[in-house]
């Protein structure tokens, strides 16, 4: 009522159509973008929004006593296993009244096709007994889809690794182990525990120098913590069983798509035979400049004490003794420089004086190995003998005959005999030239061994005595 001489006015809208509730309610659930249906105590439908029959592939008539619980064609477990009526989600919640939550289920629809779905489904009560359920499913079968392709592709990759010949592992930002392929696990010579072990599974850590290496100091801990990859490092892993692996790690920490740190990954090259051999290099390296030193002595001494009556003489005296050298040097060299077999220091240097008349040398004695040091003695001594038996013994002369005769064992000691017969008119020599002096100085000084050399009247005879190690 408005006061007299008032000029206000009350202006009154027209009411909305009179709709009861349960039309309001239909809306709304047939408006929702996920399946809705509720059972009541039996199991049999009593409501369901245009989404649920949509996800359902059909639409069932309320009250079906065919579509008890669900109103699917039909009803599988995930694993593709058909999931009986008795083990129905539904039929658990309306049976016990507790909630089921997250449930996923495998829709079959009339026409064949399947959808994953995700149920939750809850009890209505009534005076504390159930009397109906409501279930809000949705369809994930596209997520589902993603997960598989996502676990497809992680297993894919973790056959990869562990098909790598290198050893490769990974770690969370803490540095906690999470992956190592096997042949990590060779190289560390054990299995760490995952989320436990942290920073490098090795049994224990060491620098080069043998010095501890605590893990939470090793390459891949710097690489977390600098959050940058470390390279150039190098490391020594050592196995329970007490064996030790030189390595080289690569560890390199890992970043998400915006940049936040997720862990790091790490690549364990095992260098062990690459130092070894490197340490080899350097023994040999070593070794033959020690070699060629007392090689240049020798042949500074050839050089220094050949004295000849010609320039000719010289040249041909100097080269036969430097081949001498060479012929026992690669026989030492074909067995690395550990031994030399004297039966082939003895063909090698007679082979060239004889022309193939092989009829006119004996050479008695079985395969027996010398080391370095005697060998090259040994082939000077016997080239010396040789190049005598060329120039005034029995190679010179026709009837001449040559018998090399040896016997000894390795570790004990050598007795060599070299015995000229056939001869005519053999003389003692008026001086000593280098050769004999090769002889005597060789097996007396070099070798702490005898050497007797007799000029009989058929032949020159020599016996060198010598120890073998």
């Amino acid at each position: 009522m408005n006061d007299v001489g008032s000029t206000e006015k009350v202006v009154r809208l027209p009411s909305a159509p009179s709709r009861p509730l349960s039309f309001w309610h239909d809306q709304l659930l047939d408006a929702l973008p996920i399946g809705i249906y509720i059972c009541d105590r039996d199991g049999m439908l009593i409501r369901y929004n245009e989404k649920a029959a949509e996800l359902w592939g059909q639409s069932p008539e309320i009250g079906d006593a065919r579509q008890r619980y669900c109103g699917s064609f039909r009803l599988y477990r995930p694993d593709g296993e058909p999931l009986p009526l008795e083990r129905r989600p539904m039929v658990e919640v309306l049976r016990t009244g507790k909630p089921a939550v997250n449930q996923e289920v495998v829709i079959e629809r009339p026409d064949g096709t399947r959808i994953t779905a995700l149920a939750n489904i809850r009890a209505l009560f009534e005076n504390g007994q159930v009397i109906a359920a409501v279930n809000c499913f949705q369809d994930i079968t596209c997520r589902k889809q993603a997960e598989e392709i996502i676990k497809e592709s992680e297993r894919q990759s973790r056959e990869l690794l562990e098909a790598l010949p290198a050893a490769i592992y990974t770690t969370d930002t803490q540095g906690r182990i999470t992956f190592y392929n096997q042949a990590a696990a060779d190289l560390w010579g054990c299995r760490p525990e995952l989320d436990t072990a942290t920073f490098c599974g090795s049994w224990r850590l060491f620098h080069l120098d043998g010095t501890p290496m605590p893990h939470d100091q090793c390459p891949m801990a710097l690489a977390l913590k600098q959050g940058e990859p470390i390279r150039g490092a190098e490391a020594v892993a050592e196995r329970p069983d007490g064996s030790r692996v030189i390595f080289e790690p690569y560890p390199t920490p890992l970043h998400d798509g915006s940049g936040r740190p997720v862990g790091a990954v790490n690549m364990l090259v095992d260098i062990t035979e690459r130092k070894a051999a490197e340490e080899q290099l350097k023994l040999l390296a070593s070794e033959v400049d020690h070699r060629a030193k007392n090689m240049l002595a020798v042949i500074q001494a050839v050089v220094n004490l050949t004295q000849t009556d010609t320039i000719s003489d010289f040249r041909l005296a100097v080269n036969g003794r430097i081949a001498a050298l060479a012929r026992a040097h690669n026989l030492l060299s074909r067995n690395r420089w550990e031994s030399a077999d004297l039966r082939q220091i003895i063909e090698e240097e007679l082979a060239p004086f004889l022309n193939g008349e092989t009829v006119r040398v004996t050479i008695d004695g079985s395969s027996l190995p010398i080391a370095q040091p005697l060998a090259h003695c040994l082939a000077m001594v016997i080239h010396e003998l040789t190049t005598n038996a060329v120039k005034h013994g029995a190679i010179r002369q026709p009837t001449g005959h040559i018998e090399v005769k040896w016997w000894g064992s390795l570790g004990d000691r050598l007795l060599f005999r070299w015995t000229e017969t056939g001869c005519a008119q053999v003389q003692p020599p008026t001086r000593h030239g280098f050769g004999m002096s090769i002889i005597n100085g060789a097996i007396r000084q070099q070798l702490a061994g005898e050497v007797t050399l007799e000029w009989r009247g058929d032949g020159l005879r020599c016996e060198i005595d010598v120890p073998l190690s």
